[in-house]
């Protein structure tokens, strides 16, 4: 009776060191080693394929990024060989990480650059740009850990080889794929608006908002000057649009600041630059027309601080009408 008992045991005990052992390895492939909750996050839904679609789509990465002819480059780097440097990211990213370590004093691998650029936007901004990419990892983009490594796994193929072993997420994100509570979206409005009553004052031209004259939704509104809000509450927390609405030139977006021409023959025009070569500018102004104005003819041109939004809406709307249009920007994603 002792001999099969002691037969199974060690069966049992063969067993067991065998399933440590490929759960080992497989934390050891997925560049997490040490970290004792990764193994869950590794799966087959970590392609290049998957953080293009992400990219793409719900991670919103478009909308402040292009890719060759793809996305808007506005308000960041284009992501392809005609962004900075001349590089797609894939290959910038071994520049940037030689930045990086020289400014941190820190070992920094271009993968690294990669993480810390996507998970913390707001640590490194590129030369001429501004610090307002929203964190991904936040409401309301959310994008979980393997999510992330899908899409740094694809910025990785721009240019460069994609490594998924070398992809180290920060333990904040990991313990949050393991159960802890992530972070959330604290600010809510007060007053529950009526988002139809919301859209007939974004678009009435005649309304105490009127935003479709400047701003576009879809196919809807102005398409010639401020920026497209098509996905605005998608990409962006209910806080940070009451601030851009109360107060628009808190934050003015990248490739959007006004600036003020005066002409030889004493005209002022003020509005948003939108297209310009060596002998003629184009100025969308505060009535969303295009001023066509002759370099040869200007006097004077100077950046200014005012965005062209109006500032006063808290004075102009009532607190029913204000809550009704804010409804309506939130169904925007």
């Amino acid at each position: 009776m002792t001999r099969p008992f002691l037969s199974v045991v060690i069966f049992t005990l063969f067993v067991i060191v065998a399933i440590v052992g490929i759960g080992e390895l497989v934390t050891r492939v997925s560049g997490e080693g040490g970290r004792r909750p990764a193994v869950a996050l590794i799966s087959a839904d970590i392609t290049v394929e998957a953080g293009e679609a992400i990219f793409w789509g719900r991670g919103k990465c478009s909308i402040c990024h292009a890719v060759a002819s793809r996305g808007a480059a506005i308000r960041g780097p284009d992501q392809g060989a005609s962004g900075p440097l001349g590089l797609p990211i894939g290959a910038r990213a071994a520049e940037r990480a030689k930045e990086r370590a020289e400014a941190t004093g820190k070992t920094f691998t271009p993968t690294d650059y990669l993480v810390e650029s996507v998970t913390d936007p707001g640590a490194y901004v590129v030369k001429g740009f501004k610090n307002e990419m929203p964190d991904p990892t936040r409401p309301p983009i959310s994008l979980k850990p393997n999510d992330l490594r899908a899409v740094i796994l694809y910025l990785q193929s721009l240019g460069g080889r994609p490594d998924l072993a070398a992809i180290r997420l920060p333990e904040r994100l990991l313990a949050i794929a393991n159960g802890a509570a992530p972070a959330t979206e604290e600010w809510s409005p007060y007053i529950l608006g009526d988002a139809k009553k919301g859209e007939a004052l974004f678009f009435g031209a005649d309304s105490n908002a009127a935003c479709g004259k400047c701003h576009a939704v879809r196919d809807r509104g102005g398409k010639v000057g401020p920026p497209d809000l098509t996905q605005v509450a998608g990409t962006w927390g209910p806080k940070f649009i009451v601030e851009s609405i109360l107060d628009p030139s808190k934050q003015i977006a990248s490739g959007y600041e006004s600036v003020l021409i005066v002409t030889r023959e004493g005209r002022y025009v003020s509005g948003i630059v939108k297209k310009e070569d060596a002998s003629i500018i184009e100025v969308v102004d505060n009535r969303a027309k295009i001023q066509r104005i002759s370099k040869a003819q200007i006097q004077r041109r100077s950046p200014q601080k005012t965005s062209l939004m109006p500032g006063n809406f808290g004075e102009i709307l009532t607190v029913e009408e204000f809550h009704d249009l804010l409804a309506y920007v939130l169904t925007l994603r």
